[in-house]
């Protein structure tokens, strides 16, 4: 397709680059059958209009608005699959942004605190974005209760929200609605007929901590019962963080339960062949959803999951951390985005009279 004419051009520029938040000037060209240094210079003049950020022959889509961003610091204490889905929607925004997105792995609270204040030191440097792993209360505790963090530039945290009481507690956070999650879990399964639903979960995340804190609220307002609830636990110096414990089995047939809802994805595709080898069937003779669906459509039962908005979280984050450079003064934000249930193959009605 050839486009005539600059003001045209511009125009049909702005609008394919605005659809998908950001294009390489290489490719616009051959869409739009023109040289590239045409659509060069198209840009240039888009970008002095505010309309379009160029940045290294990538355009990005200008916020109405919105802030142009420097340097955001990403520091992750993790760097797994789950919160490899939050980082790549933040550095999207980031670009979408104008800025530069930098991601720094700190293992440890010290490594992160030093991550950190590097960061908040550099010039630069617009914002912080904070990914926390925290395995255990412990290191809840002890990351919180460093006394003073910078106040400058910005920090955001990501799929966290901080103890009340805490400094990180005034900062503005982001975290997907767990809430939210669990009870579009439970009411799916309580609509297929599932009356005995027996939960499993983590003990080594904020995630599993904060779905089973919900699960007895969940469980009473759908008028189910609250079963006795099975911890999971893992080898956290084995780097696939096998299940240990308890048997699957035994805890399905002595709780009588039809479904399961388990956090998170890998535990749950690890219960399969315990359940096939007792003779249980999924979906036939025990319904499973499972919460984060990262792996949870990769195995051979592809299983119904709720997926947390995890690309959603990491933008959310950036343009937080994009208005809180224009309102310093304002309160904080602790923001929640709810999850979306995911329907495959392992979820089935009974009849429950």
């Amino acid at each position: 397709m050839t486009v005539d004419g600059p003001v045209a051009r511009r125009e049909r520029i702005t609008a394919l680059v605005t659809s998908r938040g950001s294009a390489r000037v290489s490719d616009l060209a051959l869409e739009l059958g023109m040289a590239a240094v045409t659509v060069r210079r198209d840009v240039e003049a888009l970008a002095e209009q505010g309309r379009l950020t160029r940045r290294h022959g990538i355009v990005t889509a200008a916020l109405p608005g919105g802030p142009v961003l420097g340097t955001v610091v990403a520091v992750s204490s993790s760097s797994g699959a789950y919160l490899g889905e939050i980082l790549h929607g933040a550095r999207e925004a980031v670009a979408a942004h104008g800025g530069r997105y930098v991601l720094e792995v700190a293992r440890g609270p010290v490594a992160t605190r030093t991550a950190i204040e590097r960061a908040a030191s550099t010039r630069g440097v617009s914002g912080i974005l904070y990914a926390p792993r925290w395995h255990s209360p412990e290191e809840v505790s002890e990351d919180v209760s460093v006394p003073s963090w910078p106040t400058s530039p910005p920090l955001v945290l990501l799929e966290r929200f901080a103890p009340r009481g805490s400094a990180l507690a005034q900062r503005d956070a982001v975290r997907s609605d767990h809430a939210t999650g669990v009870h579009l879990a439970l009411s799916h399964l309580r609509a297929h007929g599932h009356r005995r639903i027996l939960t499993f979960c983590r003990d080594d995340s904020p995630t599993s901590r904060t779905v089973r804190a919900c699960l007895p609220d969940a469980l009473r307002s759908l008028g189910l019962p609250v079963l006795a609830e099975p911890l999971l636990s893992a080898d956290h110096a084995d780097q696939q963080h096998r299940l240990t414990a308890p048997d699957p089995v035994e805890a399905v047939r002595r709780h009588g339960a039809t479904a399961i809802l388990v956090h998170a994805d890998p535990d749950a595709l690890s219960m399969l062949p315990r359940f096939a080898g007792a003779g249980i069937r999924v979906p036939d003779d025990l319904s499973i959803v499972t919460y984060d669906d990262v792996v949870a459509g990769l195995g051979e039962v592809r299983l119904t999951a709720v997926a947390p908005p995890k690309r959603e979280v990491g933008r959310a984050a950036v343009d937080l951390l994009g208005w809180r450079t224009t309102a310093s003064d304002a309160p904080c934000r602790h923001l929640e985005i709810a999850p979306r249930l995911v329907e495959r193959h392992s979820v089935r009605a009974i009849d429950h009279r």
